[in-house]
């Protein structure tokens, strides 16, 4: 009974961490299947996920609805933590659950203070990941978006 156990087991491990990686790598906003409600669509955004010790490092690149460059970045090392991100017009600090894995959560902070949630979910192909979220922003306004990113 154990012999028939351990494969199974280090099947799942191996399942497991390969899902966990599947996002590492270079996304592109696809604009045409992206939407945002009470803030603005960027014209164009490439977010690249860099493995980096226990966790990765998160870099967008991009340009805004007006045409000013976006360059945002975080480093995710442990659910749970505050992380320092900076190019953030919105927020400046993330709290992810479930960062390695292909579905994962995070709220959003201003000054301490929670703005919003959004959730990162990756397409069973590995090929795409949806980022689903609402905030509040500076001025008060509320916003949604759903955002498509499609693997370079």
């Amino acid at each position: 009974m154990r012999s028939q156990i351990r494969p199974l087991v280090l099947l799942f491990c191996t399942l497991t961490m390969a899902s966990a990686a599947d996002f590492i790598g270079t996304w592109k906003l696809n604009t045409a299947k992206s939407k945002a409600v009470g803030m603005a669509l960027p014209q164009e955004q490439t977010s690249t996920y860099t493995a980096k010790g226990s966790g990765y490092e998160s870099m967008t690149m991009g340009k805004s609805a007006t045409g000013e460059a976006i360059h945002t970045m975080f480093t995710y090392v442990k659910d749970g933590e505050d992380i320092k991100a900076t190019g953030y017009p919105n927020w400046d600090t993330i709290v992810l659950t479930g960062g390695k894995s292909t579905k994962a959560t995070a709220q959003l902070k201003r000054q301490g203070k929670i703005v919003g949630s959004v959730k990162r979910t990756l397409a069973a192909d590995g090929k795409s990941f949806t980022l689903v979220g609402k905030a509040t922003l500076p001025d008060g306004k509320k916003a949604t978006y759903n955002y498509l990113y499609e693997k370079q």
